[in-house]
């Protein structure tokens, strides 16, 4: 599955350039917002049973992406495939019996939307699957022992939005939700715990189309 997705970034660009009666090409930025929900906190100890900890999410900030994306019309429907470098950081109360830590942690993907719409003039409405392929993280949660993250190598979600087409400028606002937990990448001694319910954001994003 992995190898046949690393494909479709090629597939996409020359597969179906022929049938579309128009192609754009775009870059865009923008920033998202993700809301977490039923966050819990969760209390562990270490195997000897020695130290009792208390873990939880403190807040999901805002988070940046770049990229570029493809827009081919049939009619008045359009593919619109997307590639976009996305940061996020999340911070997150960790106790022990003695101190008290926020610890800041850091994440990369590249984010994959494959957005199938319909134009109304100004306005567009659009809809489709996202995948999150993993780039990196960076974390403080790293410098306690008991605590270990292993990030999936690929997350699926889906979008849907409306977008507005001014000359060459393109605004969109998208609400995302996904298939897989937040913060189901910890383990603690080797133990896993559920932190919070799926994550949904709120996307938005400025393109300019070339």
């Amino acid at each position: 599955m992995r190898h046949l997705f690393s494909l479709l970034p090629i597939l996409i660009l020359f597969f179906p350039a022929r049938g579309f009666g128009q192609l754009k090409a775009a870059i865009k930025v923008g920033f998202n917002s993700t809301q977490i929900t039923n966050s819990k906190q969760i209390q562990f100890q270490d195997p000897q049973s020695i130290e009792e900890f208390t873990f939880q999410i403190k807040e999901a900030k805002y988070g940046f992406h770049l990229g570029a994306y493809l827009k081919g019309y049939i009619g008045k429907f359009f593919i619109q495939p997307e590639f976009l470098l996305n940061s996020n950081t999340t911070t997150y109360d960790f106790s022990t019996s003695l101190t008290d830590h926020v610890l800041s942690e850091s994440y990369q993907y590249l984010d994959i939307p494959f957005m199938l719409g319909v134009d109304m003039g100004i306005l567009n409405i659009q809809a489709g699957p996202v995948g999150h392929v993993f780039i990196n993280s960076s974390s403080e949660l790293n410098s306690f022992d008991g605590i270990q993250s292993k990030w999936e190598d690929l997350s699926w979600g889906w979008q849907a939005g409306i977008g507005f087409d001014i000359w060459k400028f393109n605004l969109d606002l998208r609400y995302e939700g996904n298939l897989y937990r937040y913060g189901d990448h910890l383990s603690f001694f080797g133990q896993k715990y559920t932190l919070s319910n799926q994550p949904s954001r709120i996307i938005t994003s400025l393109g300019f189309v070339f």
